[in-house]
């Protein structure tokens, strides 16, 4: 069996639906390696994989001073695999969550990951996102969200997905990296009303190991802005990797 762990204990506290990046760590689990081999090394490729993550999040309300902080645990595995005639296989994912790490893990849902030749494609409380798209190349970039409409004032529209720092070692705490692949979601942080930032990282072999996401719109009365980049609402959150193996 294969296990690393950091040694983390996390407060308890209220996790939220919104958190989008979460299902993306085991993508291409379903590929078989010896057959696109370019495509899977960065992620795991055998049911029964899973990843633990621990998460903390910042939400700024409008006419709160201080944000709420929250801190949970959120544990992904892929439980099933299937491969239809036209060669796209479809993996079914576990999500769990656990407020401390004595807790016992609770189940709260599944979710698919479709995986095309030159795609992947997950399926999440009825958002389908185009996550990846082969191959691994700095020059590409795609729309993530094509197979459905955003309003355009959630944070992640307008943005086009690329890929940066491919091959690149990373520390994630005590768990060292050699190589990794950056996915950035969308990018704008030198604007005067908002910002936006958010990325995922993954570690050839093992997967997602970071996500970070944040989207803050700075405070303005009456349209004139208010002092200097002082956030008046949005979210600060941070998932990272402690732990992954086999089942």
């Amino acid at each position: 069996m294969r296990f690393k762990s950091t040694a983390l204990l996390l407060a308890q506290s209220k996790w939220r639906w919104y958190f989008t990046g979460a299902m993306l760590l085991f993508l291409t689990a379903c590929e078989d390696p010896e057959e696109n081999p370019g495509k899977v090394e960065y992620f795991p490729v055998t049911t029964g994989a899973y990843r633990v993550y621990a998460v903390e999040e910042a939400i700024y309300s409008s006419g709160v001073k201080e944000p709420k902080s929250g801190k949970w645990f959120e544990k992904e595995e892929v439980m099933s695999i299937k491969k239809d005639s036209n060669g796209v296989s479809e993996c079914i994912i576990a999500y769990s969550v656990r407020a401390k790490s004595t807790d016992y893990w609770q189940k709260t849902k599944e979710y698919k990951a479709f995986i095309y030749p030159e795609k992947v494609v997950v399926n999440r409380d009825n958002e389908a996102i185009t996550s990846l798209v082969f191959p691994y190349s700095p020059t590409v970039q795609w729309d993530g969200y094509q197979h459905f409409s955003l309003d355009d004032d959630d944070p992640r529209w307008g943005f086009q997905f690329h890929y940066e720092d491919l091959d690149k070692p990373l520390q994630v705490d005590s768990l060292h990296f050699p190589a990794t692949l950056k996915v950035t979601e969308r990018i704008d942080t030198t604007g005067p009303v908002l910002y936006r930032f958010g990325y995922k990282t993954y570690a050839k072999g093992i997967g997602l190991v970071l996500d970070v996401r944040t989207d803050y719109d700075y405070l303005q009365n009456n349209g004139d802005l208010v002092g200097y980049r002082i956030i008046d609402k949005g979210v600060r959150r941070v998932r990272k990797i402690i732990e992954y193996g086999d089942r």
